[in-house]
């Protein structure tokens, strides 16, 4: 047994004050009531940081079905290991009991971990965390900080390394390869140089693990600070290319390059506090097959059915949900439109107007907006809009936290609180289940000569 590194309450700045109420109000609970009682993982690594957490997850030694005597308003969710979730209106506190690490397979080709379902205490619950950097454990009764694994070191170096060995770790869960990226990128951390080489060395069994958990892996990283370093890491390491080949192969290096400075115009948006839904951001992993369009000798109808076949077709191999690919479809034959019919002034007042206008202009603006060979026709789609008395949308008042599996349902929800706002004027894309169709703000159009305007 290791001697944890303990910080007292006096040499370290997280504060009640900072964490949420009705967190607090679990672990005040919980203590009360004679248990152990932490605030766990990335909210005490996000506070140490100076950072608001996203989410405050709890960890005690209470088992479940002791947790859901004590919290009424609670219920058990989890199939592997089974969680509580507390919940105070519409948002819930998750509490998990502490586990234990679970040994490696003796079969050094198979590692991979279905079944963790083990109850322990603080220490093995610290080893079998993932990354230092998230093992990490405030203490209700005292206020301390507890380390088991070296994370307040790790911390302090802006360092990214695995408990255990790499190789074992990435073997056992191969996505929390994509976490490291994750993780990396947000922070502006460095990997460990073992990390480092097994995340190299394993990345084509990444294929082993869920594609629910890969998919709302990348996308987090594409919803989050840095978007552009997080491709460069996953191009780096190999995982883009075991994940989405097809893509790869399509778009070509300069896509790719194309694709990273989208996300770096992305980035440079957050920075001014200006955020994008998930449909805009996804729109930006298709922009280079726009360049396949030649305005010269494409008709525009062709030219959408060429792209629309392509996108779906990727799309689902990438395994998107049909709601977001349709988006997508919809955001990259409007910046079709907005090359086609710039010189026909119905078709300009007419697109200006729609709820699709704003954030296919938003995606113009990511991908193209530095282009000098386009300023003529962005002034005309500008200029448009500037007659226009409301403001523009198409935004998102934060970064979209939603799951890009929300998709599948009916109204795109997700973390947030009733529907996100701010995309094609709450206008959602198609239902998931419905019928590949032509967007009926675009439909219509059967030449880039229109006789009523000649």
């Amino acid at each position: 047994m290791t001697e944890p590194r303990i910080i007292p309450r006096p040499d370290h700045p997280i504060s009640r004050k900072d964490v949420d109420r009705d967190t607090v109000n679990v672990l005040y609970k919980l203590k009360d009531h004679g248990h152990e009682a932490y605030l766990v993982g990335g909210a005490v690594r996000d506070l140490l940081m100076g950072r608001r957490p996203k989410d405050f997850d709890v960890a005690t030694d209470a088992r479940p079905n002791e947790l859901r005597r004590l919290f009424r308003n609670s219920r058990v969710v989890g199939r592997r290991f089974k969680l509580v979730h507390v919940f105070f209106g519409p948002k819930n506190v998750e509490v998990a009991t502490l586990r234990s690490a679970v040994e490696p397979k003796d079969d050094p080709d198979d590692l991979y971990i279905d079944d963790d379902n083990q109850y322990g205490d603080l220490e093995s619950d610290a080893f079998r965390r993932d990354f230092t950097i998230n093992a990490l454990f405030y203490d209700i009764r005292d206020f301390a900080v507890i380390d088991h694994v070296g994370g307040l070191e790790d911390l302090e170096a802006r360092r990214v390394r695995t408990i255990g060995d790499p190789m074992v770790r990435f073997g056992e869960d191969p996505v929390r390869m994509l976490r490291a990226v994750k993780f990396a990128a947000r922070f502006g951390f460095t990997v460990e140089d073992a990390t480092d080489r097994a995340i190299s060395a394993r990345a084509p069994e990444i294929l082993k693990a869920s594609r629910f958990r890969v998919t709302e892996e990348v996308f987090r990283i594409l919803s989050q600070a840095n978007r552009e370093t997080g491709l460069r890491l996953l191009q780096r390491y190999g995982l883009l290319q075991a994940l989405f080949p097809e893509w790869l192969q399509t778009i070509g290096d300069e896509g790719l390059e194309q694709v990273c400075e989208y996300f770096r115009a992305v980035d440079q948006a957050a920075e001014e506090e200006r955020y994008f839904p998930l449909e805009i951001l996804c729109a930006g992993l298709f922009v280079p097959l726009l360049g396949q369009v030649d305005l010269e000798r494409d008709q525009y109808n062709r030219a959408c059915a060429r792209l629309t076949e392509e996108i779906r077709s990727l799309g689902l191999r990438m395994d998107l949900p049909k709601r977001l690919i349709n988006a997508v479809v919809e955001l990259l034959r409007g910046q079709l439109y907005l090359l086609f019919f710039h010189h026909l002034h119905k078709r300009v007042r007419r697109f200006v107007e729609s709820p699709w206008f704003d954030p296919t202009w938003h995606v113009h603006q990511l991908a193209f907006g530095r282009m000098p060979e386009l300023e003529a026709v962005q002034a005309v789609w500008a200029g448009a809009r500037a007659h226009l008395r409301r403001p523009v949308s198409g935004t998102v008042p934060a970064p979209d936290r939603r799951d890009v599996f929300s998709f599948r349902g009916k109204t795109g929800g997700g973390r947030h609180e009733g529907r996100q706002r701010g995309f094609g004027r709450d206008q959602d894309p198609p239902e998931d289940d419905a019928p590949w169709e032509e967007d009926p703000l675009l439909a219509g159009t059967t030449d880039s000569s229109d006789p009523a305007e000649t």
